[in-house]
């Protein structure tokens, strides 16, 4: 476990291998444990670094949670690590915030994933954040973990997988897991797609019902020379449900 203090939060990363840099953004309500499987793997081959964003895991959250206050403390983890250029990898709400971290920081990134996340999703990402707040404060932040990992995951995946998810989502406070919703959920970033100029690559689960294909599949319209692969038999979490399936839908593209 490592702390790093930037933009006035202390916030956990875990770090391993040597070679080029690679830093991985978690997706709503995990943290860097959601890489694990990816660490093992890529720490053979780059300096991989992935980081709990602000209220979640091991991170403060003193200035509050926006999808462009986390990309800003992305860009100040790269810069106080010496990372810079890094490839990306980003899932879920890591999606919005590699995409600010790009138009904040464009010398600091040199290549980026995408997997299983979105553009925009207009008004219906309002209504899910209500929904989302609503259901919190009725049945709490346990039942909500679990609840969210039963539907998320694939239904013949790892059970430790669940677990960790649903335990993940329970640490967090209520008010921190609603404020990351509805910045994340409400986000915004087809111009900042469409600036975008850097080798891009989107994932996505064939069976991802959380942001299903089509969201992925605009991200590539909006993106110059952007690639997309869909990852079979995969949810919302490709990474956790098909690891390598995801791999092998990444890897190469990565090492080009």
């Amino acid at each position: 476990m490592a702390t790093i203090d930037v933009n006035g939060e202390t916030l956990g990363y875990d770090r391993a291998g040597a070679g080029a840099p690679l830093v991985l953004i978690h997706s709503l309500g995990t943290a860097a444990w959601l890489w694990a499987e990816q660490i093992r793997r890529w720490s053979t081959r780059f300096d991989v670094v992935a980081i709990d964003a602000r209220g979640h895991g091991r991170s403060s959250r003193d200035g509050g949670f926006t999808v462009r206050n986390v990309a800003a403390d992305v860009a100040a983890v790269i810069d106080a690590l010496g990372l810079g250029p890094a490839a990306v990898v980003a899932i879920s709400m890591g999606g919005p915030i590699a995409a600010n971290l790009v138009d904040l920081a464009p010398e600091k990134v040199s290549r980026l994933v995408i997997a299983d996340s979105f553009a925009t999703q207009g008004e219906a990402g309002a209504q899910r954040a209500a929904a989302i707040a609503a259901t919190i404060a009725d049945k709490g932040m346990e039942a909500y973990g679990r609840q969210y990992a039963a539907d998320t995951l694939v239904e013949d995946g790892d059970p430790a997988h669940a677990e960790a998810l649903a335990a993940s989502i329970a640490a967090m406070s209520a008010e921190a897991y609603v404020e990351a919703a509805n910045s994340v959920f409400t986000a915004d970033v087809v111009d900042l797609l469409k600036a975008i100029r850097i080798p891009v690559k989107v994932v996505v689960g064939d069976r991802d019902q959380r942001t299903p294909p089509r969201l992925s599949e605009e991200i590539v319209g909006l993106v110059p020379g952007a690639l997309y692969e869909t990852i079979p038999g995969a949810r919302h979490l490709a990474n956790l449900d098909r690891p390598d399936a995801f791999h092998a839908a990444v890897d190469g593209f990565l090492g080009a």
